[in-house]
């Protein structure tokens, strides 16, 4: 199986996620999530210890404004509640209980606040928060991207020194994001309806240092695609892969980052693609 292509580009000159990054990387999607209750602290120490190189979070705000661990604005979706994130307090939030989907079932954990899971993953692993604001959604308020604000104050708040990458399928909330520290890598991500290169002009002409195309429309595109964001110091991910046979092929044509539900199917894959890219060099 071949190694990875990086369309001869010398890693230095791609963007960075940490200073001791070794790609490709795994990035635990939700934290282990196809074992453990999603976007819980449970499922993000699964996560690590499986071996992922990242965790992603999604991040949405409660009614008194703090920013907590929730893929659904509807709370019903992964806990044993119902309501809206928006329309509850913490402490309501506090009481629900995240109950785990499919292997996970029957598990039930505490919905973490985003300073809380920032304490756990401390200086073990990158983490990918996913800014939750998307239009049509309850509390929806773009441009003013208050989820954002949060998430930057949260990281000032604890004195966070790890690696962090925020991003969005809300183009207004990564550049909100710039606005108010240039110095967080952002990430922008698509669904398979979206051409991931039209998604490669706007990350390259806006600043941002990751495309983070759906898988299907990314392998459709290509060694080509991968090798032009490359060429542009644009690193490439994907979301969510927990197929190691589809791993591979995404690692082979030179995909930075994959996401997915099952850490422990991936790890192994990104290490025998780290191993020939070694012995490629």
């Amino acid at each position: 199986m071949p190694g990875r292509i990086l369309a001869g580009i010398p890693e230095e000159n791609l963007s960075p996620t940490s200073t001791d990054a070794i790609w490709p990387m795994v990035v635990g999607h939700r934290g282990a999530s196809a074992a453990h209750p999603e976007n819980t602290l449970l499922s993000f120490e699964a996560a690590i210890r499986a071996g992922a190189d990242a965790i992603e979070l999604d991040v949405r705000l409660t009614a008194d404004r703090v920013p907590v661990i929730m893929h659904d604005a509807n709370v019903s979706e992964t806990t044993d509640g119902a309501g809206f994130v928006n329309d509850l307090t913490l402490a309501e939030v506090k009481r629900l209980r995240a109950i785990g989907r499919d292997a996970a079932q029957g598990v039930q954990a505490e919905v973490p606040t985003f300073r809380e899971a920032l304490e756990l993953v401390a200086g073990r692993v990158v983490v990918d928060v996913e800014i939750k604001n998307l239009p049509g959604e309850p509390g929806f308020d773009s441009p003013r991207e208050e989820v954002v604000e949060r998430v930057i104050e949260t990281l000032a708040a604890v004195g966070y020194g790890g690696d962090v990458i925020i991003s969005s399928f809300n183009w207004l909330s990564i550049e909100r994001a710039r606005q108010v520290r240039p110095d967080i890598p952002t990430g922008f991500l698509t669904t398979a309806s979206v051409d991931p290169w039209a998604s490669l002009v706007y990350v390259k002409s806006s600043g941002h240092e990751y495309v983070l195309p759906q898988y299907p429309v990314l392998l459709e595109a290509g060694v080509g695609f991968v090798g032009a964001a490359h060429m542009d110091g644009i690193r490439v991910g994907t979301w969510t892969v927990d197929d190691p046979d589809v791993i591979g092929r995404l690692f082979a044509i030179g995909v930075d980052a994959v996401a997915t539900n099952q850490p422990e199917v991936a790890v192994p894959v990104r290490d025998r693609f780290r191993r020939e890219g070694s012995a490629d060099h």
